[in-house]
């Protein structure tokens, strides 16, 4: 691998920290859409002697590090946490699990660490090993508070774009949105800027149906877009939008590990039916994150498909699967994953001054094409 000069001397600074017996037990790694920052991971290994536990926010974003040969990849969660039930009320408590590979590793990578928040951060420092966190500091922070290790300046900071990115439209429109241009005024390529109020054309079904994957800012207006996507694909009806079909693209809401499920997974529903009492859908489905032939029976209360699931108590909550329709999310749930060619309703004046870095985390999740509707 023939790396930049940028590159070159991160690694070298990594390889003095690792070899300090003194100083900060973080090191942080960060860089902008293009700078090559995970592709150091590998290297970085090989710098070390001992056990490197790798980790990511999301079930997602730990396929991803899986797929690019951080190999035994998984939720920080799953990594540094266990369940203890109290026998009486029933109710699960996640507690800090000191047998975690964590307490021995000789280090720590965690990728996408823009999305950890202090709690979590606090967690991982008490085992005492030393922690290389990866990020992106122009992402999004965590739904709750700000970025536990993004908060604070990084060791590196990679700001070289690879020569193989440079001509990449959606580097450069990334680029444009850090720095704050007009984006209309921008020739993109392959990747197109228009009016929003142009998506009231019911022309752009046809491209609400063929891109991978849909991104907004809001919920409402998420369920709006996957009513509008189920309804142009011939999946659904107008009077059942809130009923899962064969054929709905389903997003997971939360993680389970013993049936192989991951918060943000994507899968396909092969066939739908309903238990006429309890009101819950048997939905066998079929993985469309590449977990080869994976496929499963989700147990799924009717509320998550409604927008209704808050309502349900969470004793039974415990003993069921977390779904919902999936062909639009939001810019939040899609952190930590990326798809070859995007469609993005622009909704990040909403959040005010985290509104250039909410478009920004938005178009990253691109790595081909991206239809942005300002």
């Amino acid at each position: 691998m023939e790396w930049s000069p940028q590159q070159e001397h991160a690694l070298a600074e990594i390889s003095k920290w690792l070899s300090s017996k003194n100083g900060s037990r973080i090191f942080r790694l960060f860089g902008y859409a293009g700078t090559g920052k995970t592709t150091l991971i590998s290297e970085i290994s090989n710098l070390v002697k001992g056990q490197v536990v790798y980790m990511a926010f999301t079930g997602k974003a730990a396929l991803v590090m899986r797929k690019k040969g951080c190999f035994d990849a998984s939720t920080i969660h799953s990594a540094i946490y266990r369940p203890i039930e109290d026998k009486k009320t029933g109710k699960v408590e996640f507690v800090l699990n000191y047998d975690s590979p964590v307490s021995t590793a000789e280090l720590v990578i965690i990728d996408e660490v823009s999305m950890v928040n202090q709690e979590i951060g606090e967690d991982l420092l008490s085992y005492g090993r030393k922690i290389l966190v990866i990020g992106d500091p122009f992402q999004i922070p965590p739904v709750k508070g700000e970025g536990f290790f993004t908060s604070d300046a990084p060791d590196i900071m990679l700001t070289e774009i690879h020569r193989q990115a440079k001509d990449n439209p959606i580097i450069r429109l990334s680029i444009d949105i850090r720095e704050g241009r007009n984006l209309r005024q921008q020739n993109y390529d392959e990747c197109r800027v228009f009016n929003r109020h142009q998506l009231d054309n019911p022309a752009f079904d046809n491209i609400l149906c063929s891109v991978d994957q849909v991104i907004c800012g809001m919920n409402k207006t998420r369920t709006a877009l996957n009513n509008r996507i189920r309804l142009a694909k011939g999946i659904a009806n107008p009077e059942d939008l809130t009923e899962p079909k064969e054929g709905d693209k389903l997003i997971c809401l939360r993680n389970n590990r013993k049936k192989g499920l991951l918060n943000g997974g994507l899968w396909k529903a092969e066939a739908v039916q309903l238990a006429g009492i309890s009101g819950e859908y048997y939905i066998n489905m079929q993985s469309l994150d590449e977990l080869g032939d994976m496929d499963f029976q989700a147990k799924v209360p009717k509320e998550f498909f409604s927008g209704e699931e808050d309502t349900l108590d969470w004793r039974y909550r415990k003993n069921i699967d977390e779904f919902t329709f999936g062909d639009a999310l939001t810019v939040h749930k899609s952190q930590g994953s990326q798809w070859n060619n995007v469609l993005i309703v622009d909704e990040s004046r909403v959040f005010r001054e985290h509104s250039a870095r909410h478009l920004y985390t938005a178009v990253t999740r691109a790595a081909e094409r991206v239809y942005l509707a300002l």
